[in-house]
């Protein structure tokens, strides 16, 4: 069987370190090392770990950390992995063995591609229900979804905050989503990595607990601005899930890494979260009052809904050219990488992320604004 590409990936994989400037990230600067380890006693303990592998689903001081979040979940609930990747595979891959007789998987769009993608691959039948735009925002069409649910539904696989909108799924639509997949006994499925990177008041709700089959995936690489650790967890609905979860990982990467499993307990730490998740805020309001400028300056050209989390933003263009077009001359002419439309299955649209340091975005945007000139 040959695997369907995971296009995104595969062109920021190939394109992102050649590039002078990189707006395909969807997160937000990363931090560096020694702003987390930030004292001696604590730069001690980092090079003082002893390279062995770790507890293969998290050591119990990451588990128990993850597990505050989430209220009444346990380190018994939780599977530590290597990134959200290896959580949404997982997620995807044991929901698509769980019942063979289910074979459906209803995937909201736009969206990340990889559950969708993994679900596909494997043999099964991928349903897309849409984000919509109304009044402004982008809202999931509930219509959709209960027009496509059925007995043979075994998941239903949404963002939020949204990836590529940056729309937060309000309580409301997360309580009609979740009353649907218990009305079908589906599970849920909720990545919600961006949770923390908010741009303004509003926090975005958990689908955690909303019902009985939900899981959640998340990790540290977008909201945390930590995605070199490639520390991922999934929180499932009760211990005996997480055990079976724990038995697929043994047949992916066996264990996260020694040092990132550390690194990530510190990370998690509430006192430290304070600091991490106010940088963060910063950075994406900050960055995003950048970008709302440069939009507003190309209004013949472009049309967006400002997102409400998350660096990125989902822009419709109208330059006559394809976005795939659009992204490859960019690329070629001024050595800038944004992200296509098509790559969401959304075409006529560009994903642009903002969550870089200042000056360097300035100067990024500065280069589209160039190569929109030259188009005409």
């Amino acid at each position: 069987m040959k695997l369907v590409p995971f296009k995104m990936e595969r062109m920021q994989s190939e394109h992102e370190h050649g590039v002078k400037f990189n707006l395909s990230e969807s997160g937000v600067e990363p931090l560096k090392i020694h702003e987390l380890v930030d004292t001696p006693e604590l730069q001690k303990q980092l090079l003082d770990i002893q390279l062995g592998y770790s507890q293969t689903n998290g050591s119990i001081p990451l588990r128990e950390t993850i597990a505050q979040y989430y209220e009444g979940a346990t380190a018994d609930h939780i599977l530590a992995t290597n990134g959200g990747a290896e959580a949404n595979f997982i997620a995807a891959w044991w929901t698509y063995l769980e019942n063979p007789d289910r074979r459906e998987f209803i995937f909201m769009v736009p969206n990340y591609m990889q559950l969708g993608g993994v679900w596909r691959n494997l043999g099964g039948t991928v349903k897309n229900f849409n984000m919509i735009m109304r009044d402004n925002e982008w809202i999931p069409d509930i219509e959709q979804l209960k027009s496509i649910l059925s007995k043979k539904t075994s998941a239903i696989a949404i963002c939020n905050p949204n990836n590529p909108t940056g729309a937060i799924i309000k309580e409301s639509y997360l309580r009609e989503i979740g009353n649907l997949a218990e009305d079908y006994d589906a599970w849920l499925i909720s990545d919600e990595i961006y949770k923390g990177a908010e741009i303004y008041e509003e926090e975005t709700p958990s689908a955690h607990g909303l019902y009985s089959k939900t899981i959640i995936t998340s990790s540290l690489s977008k909201a945390h601005g930590l995605p070199g650790l490639r520390l991922g967890w999934a929180v499932c609905p009760s211990k005996e899930v997480a055990k079976e979860f724990w038995t697929y990982s043994d047949y992916t990467t066996i264990c996260p890494s020694t040092v990132s499993d550390w690194l990530a307990t510190l990370a998690l730490q509430t006192k430290i979260q304070t600091i991490i998740g106010r940088r963060t805020k910063q950075v994406v309001r900050e960055n995003w009052a950048i970008m709302k400028n440069w939009l507003d300056m190309h209004g013949d050209i472009f049309e967006y809904v400002p997102p409400s989390a998350a660096a990125i933003c989902f822009i419709k263009q109208k330059t006559g050219l394809s976005s795939l077009e659009f992204v490859e001359r960019l690329m070629k002419k001024k050595s800038v990488l944004i992200s296509p439309g098509e790559h969401f299955e959304v075409p006529g649209y560009l994903r642009i992320g903002f969550g870089s340091e200042k000056e360097f975005l300035q100067k990024a945007l500065d280069k589209i604004s160039e190569f929109i000139a030259e188009l005409h």
